[in-house]
């Protein structure tokens, strides 16, 4: 029984901390209709056929439990799966912090300036119904998915208001 609990706790953890379940699970990059499901498909589909096949499927997963397997006896460990998962975690947060600086450092110089970082456009984004200013409504609001980032979610960001209406409309 132990070992059944075992298999399935790796088999689960396996599975989130592969790219499979990080196409799913990492960044907020790809919000909008299909977003992450693009994403898989763009990661999935080898030959670009528009269609993931088993072997591709497959072939990914292989890969995937190819790296996790860090001494190559054919078999994951629990020390093992855990040193994967920090990896693969810290390759995520490596992504989001170049996004971000990337997005901040607007006149791309390799730094961000006050200037470039006082305008990177928190304030518009949090500022819902564009009057200049910024409610508590506007701060504690959450998007259609529960999520506190004020804006992500099927509609791609800042197009709804705190009440779910387009602000636009």
């Amino acid at each position: 029984m132990a070992n059944k609990v075992l298999i399935t706790a790796l088999v689960t953890g396996f599975a989130m901390t592969s790219g499979v379940g990080a196409a799913f699970a990492g960044s907020h990059e790809g919000h909008g209709p299909g977003g992450h499901k693009t994403k898989m498909l763009e990661m999935l589909d080898t030959n670009k056929d528009g269609s993931i096949s088993k072997a591709e499927f497959e072939a990914k997963r292989g890969n995937e439990f190819s790296a996790a397997d860090a001494n190559k006896d054919g078999a994951v460990t629990p020390a093992e799966l855990t040193a994967y998962h920090e990896k693969k975690m810290e390759e995520r947060k490596a992504e989001r912090q170049k996004r971000m600086f990337d997005r901040l450092d607007t006149n791309k110089d390799g730094k961000v300036s006050k200037e470039e970082f006082a305008a990177g456009g928190m304030f518009e984004r949090m500022d819902k119904n564009k009057d200049g200013k910024i409610t508590a409504d506007e701060m504690q609001w959450k998007g259609k998915r529960g999520h506190g980032h004020g804006g992500h979610d099927k509609d791609g960001p800042d197009k709804d208001g705190p009440d779910g209406d387009d602000a636009a409309e």
